[in-house]
């Protein structure tokens, strides 16, 4: 038998936590890269296929080490009966959407996504969890995403050109939505490291990339995600205990500044904001845009697929479909409705839809007990969470074949579900550092 921190298994953690990041990486911005080459690269990085092969590749042996390591981190027994039902659902419903739905659609297909989305939550959302310390996982994910912030202001000035896409920042990514994801990530995790650091030289990177993460939210003109930080940034002062008096000193100085900028400019905060979001104002370089009634015409659309097939669904690959042909080239925006009960409910129907419901309600539970943890890495993953909640929700379901956002919500709601029933905090003991354990 294995202990959790062999390092075997640690290798295998960080590279599929790091393959997260670098799979939507795009190297047209400074290197000569074509834009695509047949199975290897895609939008000049790496290529979706090339990215499920490697998940496998690092993944089946982290399952193999998994069933010998004897110790341990407990996740909640209710997290993974949900996971359970989860998998079972999605099993059954692929096999009724390829006799009653999607007939004419390659059923290889149709259960080589299925069975690439189960192994995407076991591997990311139970494994991982249960094998890796919280501390590591912050420290580890604010350190990639803020070099690849860093990388992407840099390419800024290198080829602005390719910096930007549709007026929007994307960075060194394909899409403005990994962009976004990487940015807001590396925001959040660096309150958490920065509480956490004590040497200078850490604390000057953290200072930097929390810096420069929120230049970049801005630059993507995204509104929902720079709510997210702003949120976080807030509820992270105001639940941080001080020991030291420059720590209470920051704080004070922090949460007074808050207070007085919304008493002398919160009339024109709100107006401000009001006309972002209705489209009279715009936001970094992004035009301005009616973001209700956008988000409005996206449910009614995907309201009208879910209908189709109300009891099963379109299944997992339907927004990757064009006309018979299925193929991750063919993404169609217009068939991913961005409100997660609407995308479950055209993925999977009813039961789909039912289940995203519980997960939110419980999710939501789940991270505002953990913040409530004796433990700043535990606390600041449950701020993610709950500052992300309305992002979820005005997402899609996140069941895909290797997306960002996918796989970093698996691991944050895995570690929730480690940090809500940690024994060590409810005991008070020193355990709560290092983390809970128990026999398989």
């Amino acid at each position: 038998m294995i202990k959790a921190n062999d390092g075997r298994i640690l290798f295998l953690i960080k590279a599929l936590v790091a393959l997260v990041f670098l799979c939507k990486v795009s190297l047209g911005g400074f290197l000569p890269i074509p834009r695509e080459v047949p199975y290897l690269i895609f939008q000049q990085g790496m290529h979706p296929y090339v990215n499920v092969a490697l998940c496998g590749l690092l993944g089946g042996p982290l399952v193999f080490l998994w069933l010998r390591v004897r110790q341990r981190q407990h996740l909640s027994g209710f997290y993974k009966l949900f996971v359970f039902f989860l998998m079972i659902t999605l099993a059954v419903e692929t096999l009724l959407q390829i006799h009653y739905v999607n007939p004419d659609e390659s059923p290889v297909m149709q259960i080589g996504a299925t069975l690439v989305a189960i192994f995407m939550v076991v591997v990311y959302g139970l494994i991982i969890p249960s094998l890796w310390n919280v501390q590591d996982f912050l420290r580890f994910v604010q350190r990639w995403t803020g070099a690849l912030v860093l990388l992407s202001l840099v390419v800024l000035f290198i080829s602005p050109g390719s910096a930007f896409k549709g007026g929007r920042f994307i960075g060194v990514f394909k899409h403005i939505p990994h962009m976004v994801t990487c940015a807001t990530t590396a925001f959040v995790f660096s309150l958490g490291t920065l509480l956490q650091d004590y040497r200078l030289k850490h604390k000057i990177w953290d200072v930097m990339i929390l810096v420069l993460s929120f230049l970049a939210i801005v630059l993507t003109g995204t509104r929902s995600s720079a709510g997210a930080a702003m949120v976080a940034f807030v509820v992270t002062m105001v639940l941080h205990e001080t020991k030291t008096s420059r720590g209470r000193i920051f704080k004070f100085a922090s949460v007074s500044c808050m207070i007085t900028f919304c008493l002398f400019f919160g009339l024109q905060t709100y107006e401000f904001a009001h006309g972002v979001a209705t489209g009279q104002t715009s936001i970094g370089s992004r035009h301005a845009q009616d973001g209700i009634a956008s988000r409005m015409e996206e449910v009614e659309r995907g309201k009208e697929i879910f209908m189709e097939h109300p009891w099963l669904g379109h299944g997992l690959m339907s927004k990757f479909a064009s006309g018979n042909d299925v193929d991750v080239s063919n993404y169609n925006s217009f068939k991913d409705p961005h409100n997660i009960f609407v995308s479950a409910g055209v993925v999977g129907g009813w039961p789909m839809l039912i289940l995203a419901a519980f997960a939110i309600g419980f999710m939501t539970i789940g991270a505002l007990k953990g913040m409530k943890s004796l433990s700043i890495a535990k606390r600041q993953i449950a701020i993610y969470l709950v500052a992300h909640i309305p992002i979820l929700i005005i997402y899609h379901i996140h069941l895909s074949v290797g997306g960002m956002a996918d796989r970093l919500y698996w691991m944050v709601w895995g570690f929730m579900a480690v940090s809500v029933y940690d024994f060590g905090d409810k005991l008070g003991s020193p355990i709560r550092n290092l983390g809970s354990y128990e026999g398989s």
